[in-house]
């Protein structure tokens, strides 16, 4: 049991760690302010709590989400807009419950789970959890159960606002379960706050935290504190791009998009919605023109940008279809293939392949105990059959990758470009698993 727990920490603590080293934040720290300490860019935006029926109150800024999750007992709500900093927020209390649980062998592990893969109205939320860890940080069922039972996991969950709105009354009732039946310890859930907002049913914790909306001393503060005062002097006399940087993911991309923003033609977009994808094409522009120190590819063999761009929406498109935000290359399936031709092609090549492969081993093996006639027979009959029915292990994935790089859907290498995304911050990856940097980016990406 111990071998188990020290498994799950440990990869719970790389897990954090890489992704607040792969987060917007981050970068604004590490490429635009090397000469000043990280702790002159910490958290920008108000929090405010609400415990109850009372009056909502602000929190001092001296003070930290686990000590609010402290003082809560591990029941919390983090509330804010798309953007707004809920899964930061919630990965710095994964951050400090990680220290803790090393110091204390007593106390429970935080895992970090994602609702956007609750897409059944008929599951039970304790047979989710189980499938959910097991899946994803690979410990027995056995194990977590136990652990569950006895209250030895710190539940952090987030993306309710991502269940598919027809699952999201099941999806929080079954939540709510949790505090009759498993009764954890800790449970912490993040929601956007629209979506929270038109929930009749509410969920069952101590506190709600509302990420506030950065206020126009937050962003002047932040954007004076990463150099770039130049970008503040355009922003403070326009009211419509100042309410976009009242977004904290925004007025990061702001901050590390600059070079690629013509102020001028932003200025002249009327819509919201129109302001926020001009700034997403122009980080997108950004991460694919900057020198890249990670050497995925040679200079000459870096894809070109419109490529990049092509084949981060076809992956987006689909993982949107499938209602997925992680993607594994495993993870390729058969109906990602655009048309109903290559579909067939890819049948035709694995049955092929499967039945030759074993049709030669079966009719070698059996032409060594009957005569050639009869085991090349024999080794066609058994080449067909198991060919058919079982094909090979690893054919379908290799054969997919192939005909989907035929198609311009995927480059050769796909490991190697998603990892080079990664590096450019439109992906983040943890361990074999990658998911695009923020939901506005994925959802950017499959709208191309």
């Amino acid at each position: 049991m111990q071998r188990n727990r020290d498994k799950l920490l440990n990869t719970v603590k790389r897990e954090v760690l890489q992704l607040r080293s792969q987060s917007l934040h981050h970068a604004v720290i590490v490429n635009l302010v090397r000469q000043r300490p990280p702790q002159q860019l910490k958290r920008s935006w108000d929090i405010e709590v609400k415990v109850g029926k009372r009056p909502s109150f602000q929190l001092p800024a001296k003070i930290s989400i686990i000590q609010v999750f402290d003082r809560m007992k591990g029941k919390l709500l983090i509330l804010g807009n798309p953007g707004g900093g809920k899964t930061t927020t919630l990965l710095e209390l994964a951050r400090k419950l990680v220290i803790r649980a090393e110091k204390e062998p007593k106390t429970s592990i935080p895992v970090l789970l994602d609702l956007s893969t609750w897409q059944d109205k008929n599951q039970d939320i304790s047979d989710w959890l189980v499938n959910q860890i097991k899946f994803k940080y690979k410990i027995p069922k056995k194990v977590i159960r136990n652990w569950l039972e006895n209250q030895q996991l710190s539940l952090l969950i987030d993306g309710f606002d991502r269940v598919s709105p027809e699952l999201s009354k099941n999806c929080l009732e079954e939540i709510n379960k949790l505090s009759v039946y498993l009764q954890p310890k800790d449970l912490v859930i993040c929601s956007s706050f629209a979506t929270y907002k038109n929930c009749r049913t509410k969920f069952k914790l101590n506190a709600a935290v509302l990420l506030q909306s950065l206020t126009t001393g937050q962003i002047q503060d932040y954007l004076l504190a990463a150099s770039s005062r130049e970008l503040w002097y355009y922003l403070q006399d326009e009211p419509e791009l100042l309410n976009l940087a009242e977004i904290p993911l925004m007025l990061s991309m702001m901050t590390l998009a600059y070079e690629e923003i013509l102020i001028a033609a932003w200025r002249r977009i009327t819509s919201q919605q129109g302001r926020e994808k001009y700034l997403l094409n122009a980080y997108i522009r950004r991460q694919l023109g900057r020198e890249n120190n990670y050497n995925w590819y040679s200079k000459s063999q870096e894809p070109l940008p419109e490529q990049t761009r092509r084949w981060l929406a076809w992956l987006a498109q689909r993982m949107a279809a499938d209602n997925s935000q992680e993607f594994t290359i495993e993870k390729l399936r058969p109906a990602w293939l655009d048309s109903n031709g290559e579909l067939q092609a890819y049948q035709l090549i694995v049955n092929l392949i499967s039945v030759l492969f074993w049709g030669f081993i079966f009719g070698f093996i059996f032409t060594l105990v009957f005569d050639l006639y009869q085991g090349l027979i024999l080794g066609a009959i058994g080449g067909v059959i198991i060919g058919m029915f079982f094909g090979l292990p690893g054919l379908k994935n290799l054969v997919l990758r192939i005909i989907l790089f035929f198609n311009g859907h995927i480059p050769w290498n796909y490991r190697r470009f998603l990892n080079y995304a990664a590096s450019r911050l439109l992906l983040q990856r943890v361990g074999d698993r990658y998911q695009f940097i923020h939901h506005l980016l994925f959802k950017h990406f499959s709208e191309i």
